[in-house]
């Protein structure tokens, strides 16, 4: 693996108090199920935190494999992104079954080039 495709766990966003602040203060930005919101933050580097509630999709296999989808798309994409962002992924329903890789990361760029941190 090149070093830089990695997800550091400085990379990661797991403190509630760090998700409230970008939930507070944060803008927001929606494409289909998915939202994505963003604060700036004082770091060289970008954390990334996904929510999805139980509520919203029952199964747990299936929770963890929509965050394994955009956990990947962005380890693979992050070095197009401007630095300096947490960033939250909130998946508000259950994806269609069969959700793939492909629909993931296309979300996860539209959303990014929505919120204006590709660079």
């Amino acid at each position: 693996m090149i070093p830089d495709e990695g997800f550091a766990k400085e990379e990661r966003l797991i403190k509630t108090k760090d998700f409230r602040k970008v939930y507070k203060d944060g803008r927001s930005y929606k494409a289909g199920f998915v939202i994505l919101r963003l604060l700036p933050n004082a770091a060289s580097m970008n954390r990334v935190g996904f929510s999805i509630s139980a509520r919203s999709i029952k199964r747990a296999f299936r929770r963890n494999r929509i965050k394994r989808l955009f956990r990947e798309a962005y380890r693979r994409n992050k070095k197009i992104l401007k630095k300096g962002f947490d960033i939250v992924f909130v998946v508000r329903r259950d994806a269609k079954v069969g959700f793939s890789y492909a629909e993931a990361e296309k979300l996860f760029l539209g959303l990014s080039k929505q919120a204006g941190i590709i660079a």
